[in-house]
């Protein structure tokens, strides 16, 4: 049988919990501050540019950390919550720099 994984069971509509939401918001913030775009494929040559530039390793670990963070406060918050600490404290401790 499979170990339920800490990311099987995120809440819907809880943006701080899903770390994509933390990419999405990188890439959007490069393409609003850029200049006006003509037309769609220069809109898609601008969220390109800023995956490549803007999302690295250290930033989507950076955003996992954060993630972890707001979820490890839900769990101390929630008596009914059945997920153990040290599940989250495993992957907050991790110095490693690189995607999991």
């Amino acid at each position: 049988m499979r170990r339920a994984n800490t990311w099987d069971f995120t809440p819907s509509y809880h943006c701080e919990l899903q770390p994509i939401e933390g990419v999405w918001s990188v890439v959007k913030g490069e393409v609003a501050c850029s200049d006006p775009h003509p037309n769609l494929l220069s809109v898609r040559n601008t969220l390109l540019k800023a995956f490549k530039e803007k999302i690295s390793s250290k930033v989507i670990v950076g955003l996992l950390k954060r993630v972890l963070k707001n979820a490890k406060e839900y769990f101390e918050s929630d008596e009914n919550i059945q997920f153990t600490v040290d599940e989250f404290d495993a992957y907050s401790r991790s110095n490693n720099d690189h995607v999991i």
